[in-house]
């Protein structure tokens, strides 16, 4: 005996009113596997969508921010214990400012924390350690100003290691716990998304099986041709199934826009001006402590490489040149390496390869002067190194430095837009999805009742 002959025996110990009855309560149960499941699924998208955008990716950029701004603070520091005081009211104003932005960007990421002591310690040793940074320049100043070089240098290096080895490791670790919480939400999320379609999809078709069952059940049993309310029920089914799926890949393509293609090129322009910043204090550094020269230009030198690690015998204009000369495709060709390598391996938006190109251009040409700077330096021209160092005149290296950090804030502007439209798509395509679905399954439960109602009472006359 067949299974299905065995299916038809049991079927048919019910009476037509049991069989209605049971696929309605089966109607009403698939419904809510159907919103359980959908809801679970836009929460899911809408927590990794939060998590990327709203709290790690921020902690992210005020992390960077924090390094830059400490590096750059650190420059200008050197460069106000370069000439006598009073002479350089350029670093003033700028030692002020960056020391008021770090302090900003520091309570916004205090502001932010979302993993606990992971972002709390480092946050904490950042406020602590910036003013005992600040008292070993402000001793520096003093000694300067009693023309005490000894000391001065003495108590600027004390500041120099607050900023190598407390303040600039913090913000590195406030870097790490968010970018470590944002790539493990993204990773989960992409598997996660695969299983909630599935379930939302098996639920759907489950709800919308019962109902064309039911369909079908009507027009044999009870010569019915259509049921109008099961066939509107069955429609509102499809189309919410539809639409659930599509809101679902919309929003999980939005935030791979986010992550892969906006964040990544941002997190790399943040470590690039970081480390560009860096390297501008070294050469300060270089020429303000000619004992430890060399130890400073082989920091600047170690982080030039990490921005673009050129092969041998290749320089900036060569590759600049082979740049210019490849297709539009988004992609270097050269085979160099570093954080400019990495955003030019990553454009993905209108005008973010021009502006790429653009910020190398800028720092290609501020790197030319800091070699003009070291030769001066070395053939004994210390003066004339200096003022060619902190000068803001065209061809001087704080005119050329500010060139190119103008040109990395145009890049940064066209991924960060992108970062948050995608962001913000994001979070649209889930809009509303606990009235959507609740009202819309609700719906679908009211007419299957009043569909088969009027059947069941033809059976009670």
């Amino acid at each position: 005996m067949s299974q299905i002959t065995i299916n038809q025996k049991a079927i048919a110990r019910y009476s037509t009113p049991q069989l209605l009855k049971g696929g309605l309560y089966i109607t009403w149960g698939t419904s809510l596997i159907l919103l359980i499941t959908t809801i679970t699924a836009v929460q899911g998208q809408r927590y990794a969508i939060k998590t990327i955008g709203k709290d790690a990716a921020p902690s992210i950029i005020a992390a960077q921010h924090i390094k830059s701004g400490l590096a750059d603070l650190d420059a200008n520091a050197a460069n106000k214990l370069l000439v006598e005081v009073g002479k350089n009211p350029e670093a003033e104003k700028a030692y002020d400012d960056r020391r008021k932005e770090v302090v900003e960007a520091s309570l916004s990421a205090a502001e932010n924390i979302t993993y606990g002591d992971a972002e709390r310690t480092p946050i904490l040793t950042l406020f602590i350690a910036l003013g005992d940074y600040r008292i070993k320049i402000h001793e520096a100043r003093i000694y300067q100003k009693q023309k005490n070089d000894a000391g001065m240098l003495t108590a600027y290096r004390a500041g120099a290691d607050i900023i190598d080895n407390t303040l600039l490791p913090a913000a590195d670790a406030l870097d790490r716990t968010n970018r470590e919480a944002l790539n493990s939400v993204y990773k989960e999320q992409k598997f996660t998304t695969g299983k909630y379609l599935f379930f939302v999809f098996i639920s759907a078709m489950g709800l919308t099986g019962v109902l064309i069952a039911l369909q079908v059940f009507l027009n044999r049993r009870m010569r019915r041709l259509l049921n109008p309310m099961l066939l509107a029920a069955t429609a509102i089914a499809i189309l919410f199934t539809g639409y659930t799926v599509k809101s679902l890949f919309s929003a999980s393509y939005q935030l791979k826009v986010a992550k892969e293609d906006a964040f990544e090129s941002i997190h790399a322009l943040w470590q690039i001006r970081a480390l560009a910043y860096s390297a501008n204090g070294d050469e300060s550094r270089y020429l303000l402590d000619p004992t430890m020269a060399a130890k400073h230009e082989q920091a600047f030198s170690t982080k030039v490489s990490q921005l673009a690690q050129l092969p041998d015998g290749t320089t900036f204009k060569t590759v600049l040149s082979s740049l210019s000369s490849t297709d539009s495709d988004g992609k270097n060709n050269v085979g160099f390496k570093g954080l400019f390598a990495d955003e030019l391996n990553n454009i993905t938006f209108t005008g973010e390869r021009a502006a790429a190109i653009a910020t190398l251009v800028a720092f290609s040409n501020y790197f030319e002067i800091d070699r003009q700077i070291r030769q001066l330096q070395q053939s004994g021209n210390h003066e004339a190194a200096v003022a060619l160092c902190i000068g803001n005149n065209q061809g001087q290296s704080n005119w050329a430095f500010n060139r190119f950090d103008d040109a990395l804030d145009r890049t940064l502007a066209i991924n960060q837009q992108a970062f948050d439209r995608a962001v913000e798509k994001g979070f649209k395509e889930m809009e509303n999805f606990e009235i959507i679905a609740p009202v819309t399954l609700i719906a679908i439960a009211l007419l299957t009742l009043f569909g088969l109602l009027p059947r069941t009472k033809e059976y009670s006359n």
